[in-house]
């Protein structure tokens, strides 16, 4: 079921590219496929029986106790899944002419990187005892977590 939505995401997003139009069409489609695949790797591990994406972060990030931030970190997945969602609407809305794609992206960016900066201070503060959260040591956790997926 997930394979498909994200196959039809896909698709919709490729279909945005082929349209006629200005060059902003091209940068809407773009930017509604990638914030609509990144939402569904997000989601899709929202499922019954599947490990929430930050939580498999959080298990390659030294020091951090993942059963204790559990609850945490698949909030935090959720959060990102929405804010993916609203990213991807705002883009398909840009796409039908609601607003300029710039504004949208320059909005997405701004948005999108101070909730990643900002999740890392409530982390600092919420987990003191796991040490300075920051944007390094997370994109290391990330990494690691990548690599050993594509080693298995």
């Amino acid at each position: 079921m997930a394979l498909r939505i994200g196959a039809g995401v896909a698709a919709f997003g490729l279909a945005a590219l082929l349209l006629p139009g200005p060059a902003d069409s091209a940068h809407a489609g773009l930017a509604l496929l990638a914030n609509a695949l990144a939402c569904w790797r997000f989601g899709v591990t929202l499922l019954p029986g599947r490990e929430p994406l930050i939580t498999r972060y959080s298990r390659f990030d030294e020091g951090v106790i993942v059963q204790e931030c559990r609850g945490y970190s698949r909030g935090l997945t959720v959060l990102w899944t929405g804010v993916l969602a609203g990213f991807a609407a705002a883009c398909a809305a840009a796409l039908a002419g609601a607003w300029p794609i710039d504004t949208v992206l320059a909005t997405e960016t701004l948005a999108g990187g101070a909730l990643f900066l900002g999740e890392h201070v409530v982390r600092s503060l919420r987990f003191p005892h796991h040490g300075l959260a920051t944007p390094l040591r997370t994109l290391r956790a990330v990494y690691l977590a990548h690599m050993d997926h594509h080693a298995a």
